[in-house]
C-alpha cells in the first residue's frame, strides 16, 4: 500500500505598505494557495488580481479591520495598493498552499 503526502505550508506575516506604494505577493511561476489578509491598518487597500498575461482584476477595497480570503490561481499576482498619500497601510498574511512566492513593494501605478 502506498501513501502519498502533500504538505501544506503556511506563511503568516504582518506587512506595513508605505504611503503611495504596493505590496505584491507571486510574481513569475508558482502554484495556488490561499491568502486569508486582514486590514489592520487606517485606510483602505485595494486588491488586484493580475493574470500571468498582465490582465488585472479588482477585486475591491478591503477596508480597516476587514478580514478576506482569496483562492489565488497559479502563476497569478496579488497587489495590496496603498492609495494614501500620507499613512503606511498594515495587513495581517496567512497564507497557505503554495508558499514559494516572490514578495515585494513597487510604486503604485495610475
Amino acid at each position: 500500500m502506498a501513501f502519498i503526502f502533500q504538505a501544506c505550508q503556511t506563511l503568516t506575516s504582518q506587512t506595513l505598505i508605505d504611503p503611495q506604494k504596493s505590496f505584491v505577493l507571486g510574481k513569475g511561476k508558482h502554484g495556488s494557495y490561499v491568502a486569508q489578509i486582514q486590514n489592520t491598518g487606517k485606510d483602505d487597500i485595494e486588491v488586484i488580481l493580475i493574470d500571468e498575461n498582465g490582465g488585472l482584476t479588482s477585486l475591491g477595497m478591503l477596508k480597516k479591520n476587514e478580514k478576506e480570503t482569496y483562492r489565488v490561481p497559479k502563476n497569478t499576482t496579488v497587489q495590496f495598493k496603498n492609495t494614501s498619500s500620507d499613512q503606511k497601510g498594515v495587513i495581517d498574511i496567512k497564507l497557505e498552499g503554495d508558499t514559494n512566492l516572490s514578495m515585494g513593494y513597487q510604486a503604485n501605478q495610475n
